[in-house]
């Protein structure tokens, strides 16, 4: 076995694969554009209907989520702190509780507790690591197998707005 490897942790044996990516960006509609229009992309519907400042696309199995200053204070202040970009990756996890307790276990950076929403997706998330530049979030989807809400992500920049 190579120095590099690993025997493998919780996360590993529970991690099934990157949910969906989380972008702030300054300017919506610019930003949804440069996806559709130049890269192939094509807008997606929130499994909460639409909400104002936030544009789910999706090319294939892959889902990004553009987030603007539009959608609430907690973006805008984000933005102001840390300009466009990634704001957290989201990994989809058979057991959002176990991989949570997993992770307190070895004294990982947490922010929030596990938070279920109505279609029975339980999430949580880490700090925004400065030695990673991201927010990392864990979703376990058990129950209806529908979109990104946006109240899931809102969650992401509203428990990070009570980290700093």
């Amino acid at each position: 076995m190579a120095a590099t490897e690993s025997t493998g942790s919780a996360v590993d044996t529970v991690a099934t694969r990157l949910d969906h990516v989380v972008i702030a960006v300054h300017d919506l509609e610019a930003a949804t554009t440069t996806f559709t229009e130049r890269l192939g992309f094509h807008r997606v519907a929130l499994a909460d209907g639409d909400t104002p400042g936030i544009q789910a696309i999706a090319a294939g199995g892959v889902v990004m989520v553009l987030v603007g200053p539009d959608a609430g204070s907690e973006v805008a202040a984000y933005l102001h702190q840390h300009g466009s970009g990634i704001q957290h990756l989201s990994i989809e996890v058979l057991n959002a509780s176990y991989t949570r307790s997993a992770l307190m276990a070895v004294d990982a950076p947490l922010l929030s507790e596990v938070v279920v929403d109505d279609n029975g997706h339980e999430q949580f998330f880490t700090i925004h690591d400065p030695t990673i530049g991201i927010q990392v979030g864990f979703i376990s989807r058990t129950g209806h197998r529908v979109g990104i809400g946006a109240a899931n992500v809102l969650a992401s920049f509203a428990a990070r707005s009570q980290d700093t």
